[in-house]
């Protein structure tokens, strides 16, 4: 099915360092200068980088890059596919002119040029799309080169298509869980702030010198506390998506709550683990939530659907998913870093804690599941939304 020699790689069409200025057109080039002169003279009034602007400007680039154009060699018959899905969802329009796909009902002045959908012929047909487009387009060719052999029944119609059942909403008992701890984040925020601001807040961070003063309560309270209001903003944020969803999957109320608890502190545990095992002598204090939000992600990926089973490890999916998180928390750990330096204070990403809540979750939290251990992918993967035609 799939191109000779072919594993479905992305590879960037002008090259990383072209990508790293990620200006693909005269249309991007105007709004960028104004967005980078008003950067620098705020700056210069302010006397110093504000690390909010810093945020925005990097978050720009980021958008950009995301989007950057990519490359991807398919088989002919995988094109087909592609193309006859892009048809069927209606999300994109394919020109009469230039037979190039792009994303139908957006303003004019949300249309780049660069940003489109294209299938050039060949003996291979290699697929040209931004960076974000093209990662979806390969996740669907992976999901069904996994659960099956494509099938195809002519050049007209490649495939049948059956629009997907609407996914019933979650019920609130399934948002409980999530919404305790995050009000726990939350107060316990507020209440280093007010009972000793940035001092409250560093007693409450776990480091080897802290557990060498006897202070050994920081274990579970750095779970809890977060370096300020952007930190606990985006774990909050990743709480909302991930902590409903996954209390569902994990059997019934009030059980499922108390896995979805019980998850979250190991991982958590498992996360202070790992930075305390790379900084045995460090006095650097880590806090947040995010080593047990990392455990609820390892989990949840390899739980693809309520009524299926577990991914293996080795699949694809979840292979491609932990090298994506590799790649943002890397992204991540340069940003802020970057925002401490240019604004002249402390601060970092303690991926250490990321790492080991993930991998807990994911080599672990499946026998938290009400029928724990791995199955086979055939079980593993959810209805197909696009049916091979017989």
């Amino acid at each position: 099915m799939a191109a000779e020699d072919n594993e479905l790689s992305i590879r960037s069409r002008y090259g990383l360092l072209r990508d790293l200025v990620p200006i693909y057109s005269l249309y991007q080039l105007l709004p960028n200068l104004i967005a980078v002169g008003l950067f620098l003279w705020l700056s210069d009034r302010l006397g110093h980088f504000p690390p909010t602007l810093i945020l925005l400007l990097m978050l720009g680039w980021l958008l950009q890059f995301v989007l950057r154009p990519s490359l991807m060699i398919v088989s002919t018959d995988q094109a087909a596919w592609l193309e006859a899905v892009l048809e069927a969802q209606g999300f994109f329009a394919k020109s009469e002119t230039d037979a190039r796909w792009r994303i139908i009902e957006k303003k004019w002045w949300q249309r780049w040029p660069h940003q489109f959908i294209e299938f050039v012929p060949g003996d291979t047909v290699t697929v040209i799309a931004p960076r974000e487009v093209m990662e979806a387009l390969r996740g669907s060719l992976e999901l069904l080169e996994e659960h099956g052999e494509l099938r195809f029944a002519s050049e007209a119609q490649p495939f049948a298509f059956e629009p997907p059942e609407p996914e019933p909403e979650l019920s609130w008992q399934m948002k409980v869980p999530a919404v305790l701890l995050g009000t726990g984040c939350v107060v316990s925020m507020v209440w280093t702030l007010f009972t000793g601001g940035p001092e409250g807040l560093l007693r409450w961070g776990l480091s080897a010198k802290a557990l060498s003063e006897g202070r050994f309560e920081t274990i579970f309270l750095h779970m809890f506390a977060h370096g300020g209001g952007m930190h606990l903003m985006m774990n909050m944020t990743a709480l909302a998506a991930i902590g409903p969803t996954l209390t569902s999957r994990l059997g019934p109320v009030p059980i499922n709550g108390l896995r979805f608890g019980l998850l979250f502190f190991l991982s958590a545990l498992a996360g202070a683990a790992a930075y305390l095992a790379l900084h045995p002598f460090g006095a650097v204090p880590m806090v947040g939530a995010s080593g047990g939000l990392y455990g609820l992600l390892g989990l949840m990926i390899r739980t693809p659907s309520d009524g299926g089973g577990v991914l293996a490890v080795r699949s694809k999916r979840v292979q491609r998913i932990g090298l994506d998180l590799i790649k943002q928390n890397a992204f991540l750990f340069l940003m802020l870093a970057f925002m401490a330096w240019a604004s002249g204070t402390a601060g970092g990403l303690a991926w250490e804690a990321h790492l080991g809540g993930f991998l807990f979750g994911l080599c672990i939290g499946p026998k938290l599941l009400p029928r724990a251990g791995a199955t086979t992918l055939d079980e593993a993967l959810p209805p197909e939304t696009f049916v091979p035609a017989k």
